[in-house]
């Protein structure tokens, strides 16, 4: 059974670690785990900015984000949509670091980067699919 769009609010506000794959020129998928925040029903991540990820979405806007739990009973959200690529926003890049490690170690994390936030990549959905296990639903 689909998750009710306040579910999957809720569902993708949580720090899941998301898989994002992009094609690239020749049609080959590339998927790699990336941390994201979940705004006003985008996905938003930070990437570097010449990564593979940025250059397949140079090349092609087209993207799929999966998040699902680790642990039963699973649930997951595939997201399918299109990427624009932003500049990097470092204090949305703090906060999702906080997001998934906690306060303290969220700030240091961050300091201890060099760089700033590399390229923001805002997703948008075309289509979202997502189940819970826990209902004995199957996509």
């Amino acid at each position: 059974m689909p998750l009710s769009q306040a579910e999957l609010d809720s569902f993708l506000a949580e720090p899941n670690i998301a898989v994002v794959a992009t094609s690239g020129p020749t049609g080959k998928p590339h998927a790699m785990p990336v941390w994201y925040a979940w705004r006003d029903g985008k996905v938003l991540f930070h990437t570097g900015e010449e990564s593979k990820k940025v250059r397949n979405l140079r090349n092609n806007s087209r993207i799929s984000v999966v998040v699902d739990t680790k642990t039963a009973p699973y649930k997951v959200a595939i997201v399918e949509g299109t990427a624009k690529l932003l500049p990097g926003d470092r204090a949305l890049a703090q906060e999702v670091a906080i997001h998934y490690l906690g306060e303290t170690i969220g700030r240091q994390y961050l300091s201890r980067s060099s760089e700033g936030p590399g390229a923001l990549v805002e997703v948008t959905p075309q289509h979202i699919i997502s189940w819970d296990y826990a209902r004995e639903s199957n996509p």
